[in-house]
């Protein structure tokens, strides 16, 4: 009977040190698997058996050893920081793209910005007052200015094709944060189904740790587990994953005819966020990269009509890089064009106004809107915020085809019969050098335009440094906290490579009691045998 027992014992021992190495060889063949935690067999004491007494005391034999648990190697604080922090870094992440693609398309720092087309296009208007008959001045003014305009046009053109880009992204987002739900949800049956049979899902709650990571970059996310192994979760304070369910995002147009689209709960057609509210860290709802993205592109195209209104600015334009670098760049672009055309074609026309070369032409502006001609008659047709066909901005304007094709038509002379004195030149520069544009929308202070550039140029880069700040923060404590986790749970092949050589080692020795008591067992049957003949 002793023997018996030894021989159930060692078999204990060998099936114990037998999930070990297994459980070791998974172990080692994850050690590259994204989100997989290294799993540990955690032994006991197998059941005892009581064999007699010695007195009063009872006589125990052990039966071996047993496998407690195989348990992931997980610190839930750890991960509950990683996602905070994760989340903040989806955030500025959204915004640091965008900040980083404005400057590269304002291209200051490539040296190939409008700065220098702003110099270059006022040492033209200059050159005009030194000859203003002469058509090669006049020539270098023009295709100075057409080079303004296709630059302006550019850039414009450039912030809105990011703008759009920056609205996929947001469509792409909203379907990546649905399948996620989706793959917690169905994560949570399997775990479920699996653990209520006893059997472990160590690798199933890994694949859902890992959704959870994702999910908490790109929105802001809560989460508790129940008592059967379901994993629920709250988004942006919707119950976003439930018992059998997913609260799916879908989106809507922002406006009416608008290209960009906001995210919405589908079943309850609520939006997903308020962005009325300021958004910083204090507050702490700088979370997840889709309202990131959101923030960084907007609700629609600016123009500088939205800088003639300080509320609208402040609450809709400013919170927005993309809308603000489109509101601000266009008041730039505005101020230059209106400085110009508004001296060479008054806005009330008569015969004081300056004259071409050619002695007939008389109010012919040189910036000209694509769709809609500068009088009607003797009226100027006037910029109307609700048309966007009727102002002069970045994207709807273009040389004037006349002056394009005649240089003698550019109106820049106060006689009729000769170039004459150079007042109209003199206007215009002064009228640049003059400080007429708001430096924000209700401002007390007044720039002049290359003063006004330089502004809005040292305001992008200054959002851009808070941006970058906030970014490179984010990016050293997540890389902390994830060293931290991946310290405490992630595989190491040259201790998994030792725990494999114990286990073998435990192995073996199980074995060997096995052979020992085998050997026993067939000696006292063979001499059982003898003594029985």
């Amino acid at each position: 009977m002793s023997s018996i027992s030894s021989l159930s014992r060692a078999f204990s021992g060998l099936q114990a040190s037998q999930q070990a190495l297994q459980t070791t060889s998974h172990n080692l063949s994850n050690v590259n698997t994204p989100g997989y935690v290294r799993q540990q067999v955690l032994m006991k004491d197998a059941t005892y058996l009581k064999v007699g007494y010695s007195g009063n005391n009872p006589l125990m034999v052990g039966l071996g050893t047993d496998i407690q648990a195989i348990r992931q190697v997980r610190d839930m604080f750890l991960d509950a920081a990683y996602r905070e922090e994760s989340s903040r870094h989806g955030f500025y992440a959204g915004e640091y793209d965008a900040i980083n693609e404005i400057e590269t398309i304002l291209g200051e720092t490539e040296g190939e910005g409008m700065s220098k087309l702003l110099t270059k296009l006022y040492s033209a208007i200059n050159g005009l007052s030194t000859g203003l008959d002469t058509l090669e001045n006049r020539g270098v003014f023009v295709q100075t200015a057409v080079q303004f305009v296709n630059k302006a046009n550019l850039i414009m053109e450039q912030l809105q094709e990011y703008q759009l880009n920056l609205n996929q992204q947001v469509k792409d987002k909203v379907n990546a944060i649905n399948q996620l739900g989706e793959e917690i949800r169905q994560l949570n049956e399997q775990i479920v189904k699996y653990e209520s049979n006893g059997d472990h899902a160590n690798d199933y709650r890994d694949a859902r740790n890992l959704a959870l990571d994702k999910l908490s970059s790109m929105i802001n996310i809560s989460y508790s587990e129940d008592k059967v192994g379901n994993v629920l979760v709250k988004a942006e304070g919707m119950d976003f994953v439930t018992i059998g369910g997913v609260t799916k995002m879908g989106v809507r147009q922002t406006t009416a005819k608008s290209l960009m689209v906001d995210p919405i709960w589908e079943d309850y057609n609520m939006d997903v966020y308020n962005l009325d509210e300021e958004v910083s860290p204090a507050k702490g709802n700088d979370r997840g990269e889709l309202k990131g993205l959101l923030l960084a592109r907007g609700s629609r195209s600016a123009t500088w009509i939205d800088t003639d209104d300080p509320v609208i600015y402040e609450n809709e334009i400013k919170p927005s890089l993309i809308m603000s670098a489109q509101a601000n760049f266009d008041k730039l672009v505005h101020a230059v064009v209106t400085t110009i055309n508004d001296i060479v074609a008054p806005k009330t026309q008569s015969a004081n106004s300056p004259w071409g070369l050619d002695k007939t032409s008389q109010h012919i502006e040189i910036f000209k809107r694509k769709n809609m001609d500068r009088y009607t008659g003797t009226t100027v047709n006037a910029e109307v915020a609700s048309n966007y066909a009727s102002l002069y901005t970045a994207g709807n304007i273009e040389i004037n085809p006349e002056v394009l094709n005649d240089y003698n038509k550019i109106c820049i002379s106060k006689e009729k019969n000769g170039p004459g004195n150079n007042a109209s030149i003199q206007e215009i520069k002064d009228k640049w050098a003059e400080a007429f544009i708001e430096e924000e929308p209700g401002s007390p202070t007044k720039l002049n335009i290359d003063e006004y550039y330089k502004s809005f140029i040292g305001d992008v880069g200054n959002r851009g440094n808070v941006v970058i700040k906030h970014m490179e923060n984010q990016q050293l404590l997540v890389a902390q906290i994830e060293n931290k986790r991946s310290s405490l749970m992630g595989v190491s092949s040259d201790e998994e490579l030792g725990n494999m050589m114990k286990y073998q080692h435990a192995y073996n020795a199980s074995a060997r009691v096995v052979t020992t008591v085998d050997s026993m067992l067939e000696t006292i049957i063979k001499q059982l045998g003898l003594v029985g003949r």
